[in-house]
């Protein structure tokens, strides 16, 4: 059958379901990803993926790429939880045809309907341990990874777990690890019982924390390895200072075109001035071990 009998039956080739070299912003939560994904989303060649929180687009990828996210949204609503309670490491094993097709007849029809020829933008942070499985269902995908150095965003979850009293958070001891974000009991007594466990937050302190930021930003470039090419990393503090430089490389290695963007934010707040305060560059005292990992991760980077 001819396609344009199948654009008159309102019905698109199998082919015009494939999605072209999407966009995914990665990195440690409260590192700036949905800062970046505020900026890049307003590039005319890309459309952004919608959805709670932030464009994060959970549902996307429980319902159609059977994927296991665990994620902390915002507190006034649903209690501030996304998706499953644990986040689970994935890889190409984990990606059959079916999956495949129904994410790239997702990203079609949801996210660019009618507008064809544009890239499809995601930022998930709860991605981070998955990329491989990701890169499986789209073999040509650009990922941008955004760092921010440790203090900031250890004192960034502890903040934001204030706000958060109805969850906490788990940390599995496996090889690719992602926060599970579960709900608290109610009561006293049980939330005491998880302060006294070593593997979660609150119980462990900031330890969990920076092992989070540790293992997350050492694991991103190592699941992407045998394809270097395909993952771009930038720091947050670069894009504070020079916004519209770190912008230009992103638009450059994901092979937009040249677009003069805002250095502002959706709020209408200036990127330059989002600078970290004294108090958010120490953390409070961690164990000598955990430290030792943190600064060979920070010297990686470029901290140290």
């Amino acid at each position: 059958m001819p396609i344009w009998w199948n654009n008159l039956l309102g019905k698109r080739p199998a082919t015009m379901d494939r999605i072209e070299r999407p966009i995914f912003i990665v990195g440690c939560g409260r590192s700036g990803t949905t800062l970046l994904f505020q900026l890049l989303r307003r590039h005319p060649e890309v459309r952004p993926t919608t959805g709670y929180p932030d464009g994060e687009d959970h549902i996307g990828w429980n319902e159609h790429g059977d994927c296991v996210i665990s994620g902390l949204g915002h507190s006034d609503r649903e209690g501030g939880h996304t998706g499953y309670s644990y986040c689970l490491h994935m890889n190409e094993d984990d990606v059959n045809a079916d999956i495949t097709k129904r994410m790239h007849r997702y990203y079609a029809h949801e996210v660019l309907g009618e507008k064809r020829g544009v890239r499809v933008l995601n930022k998930c942070p709860h991605l981070s341990n998955k990329l491989r499985y990701v890169r499986a269902i789209f073999p040509d995908a650009c990922f941008v990874h955004i760092i921010r150095d440790c203090a900031p965003v250890v004192r960034s979850w502890e903040k934001i777990m204030e706000v958060q009293p109805g969850l906490v958070l788990y940390w599995p001891d496996t090889e690719y690890p992602c926060f599970w974000v579960m709900p608290a009991p109610a009561g006293r007594p049980k939330k005491q019982l998880f302060r006294m466990e070593q593997r979660m937050f609150p119980g462990n302190g900031v330890d969990i924390l920076a092992e989070y930021w540790t293992e997350t930003n050492r694991n991103i470039p190592r699941q992407l390895q045998d394809k270097p090419g395909s993952l771009l990393t930038i720091k947050y503090e670069d894009l504070c200072a020079r916004p519209m430089e770190v912008l230009g490389s992103i638009a450059t290695f994901c092979g937009l075109g040249a677009f003069e963007f805002s250095p502002k934010d959706d709020y209408g707040r200036m990127v330059v001035d989002r600078r970290t305060s004294e108090a958010e560059r120490k953390i409070q005292t961690i164990r000598v071990d955990t430290l030792d990992r943190v600064e060979r991760v920070r010297h990686l980077f470029g901290y140290a």
